[in-house]
């Protein structure tokens, strides 16, 4: 394992985010598992990508082509090249905050993530897995929409397997969140060592 790309969606902040603390366990259980992986952090609270409009949609597939080092590229060539992709988010309305769906439009790039061949869509990432980090207040069930979107979009991509890591119920009254949170914790740290 050479480099993780960390996507961080807690837009509450690392004071405040419970994904936060349960991505961070899973960093750390990675960092013991591969001493010299490089952690390259895309952090989506400070992010300002701009919503892919049609003209701007049109921009960018004409410079893919004809400048495809344009900084716009960003979030797909480090999709590309990530050993590993991690993305923290919490489970917002079902799914997960608006600044995540922009950036996986960025990182969703034909020519770069992923392209056509005679047989169709082919992904181009280097990445075997996708490890999906949230937290909710309560149940998510069978309602997990956010992870079945980044599972879907990682084979897209070429990222053929996709896990969940969540901690549910965190403010279902007569439940202990911190209990509930070191039990995620304890999960990552088996996920870490399986992958």
């Amino acid at each position: 394992m050479k480099e993780i790309l960390f996507v961080n969606a807690c837009l509450r902040g690392k004071e405040k985010s419970r994904t936060w603390r349960l991505s961070q366990a899973f960093l750390e259980a990675c960092r013991k598992r591969w001493p010299q992986v490089e952690i390259k952090e895309r952090d989506l609270t400070a992010c300002d990508l701009p919503i892919l409009t049609g003209p701007l949609t049109e921009e960018r597939d004409r410079l893919v082509v004809e400048a495809p080092e344009d900084p716009m590229f960003a979030p797909a060539r480090e999709m590309a090249q990530a050993d590993l992709v991690v993305i923290a988010a919490p489970y917002w309305d079902l799914t997960f905050p608006a600044a995540l769906k922009v950036y996986l439009e960025w990182a969703s790039t034909l020519g770069i993530t992923f392209h056509y061949t005679e047989h169709g869509q082919e992904g181009l990432c280097r990445a075997e897995h996708v490890v999906y980090i949230t937290t909710a207040g309560g149940p998510i069930g069978e309602q997990n929409f956010g992870f079945d979107y980044v599972g879907g979009l990682g084979r897209m991509l070429g990222i053929p397997q996709a896990h969940c890591l969540s901690a549910e119920g965190l403010d279902v009254w007569g439940n202990d969140p911190q209990a509930i949170l070191e039990e995620a914790k304890a999960q990552a740290e088996k996920l870490a060592a399986a992958l």
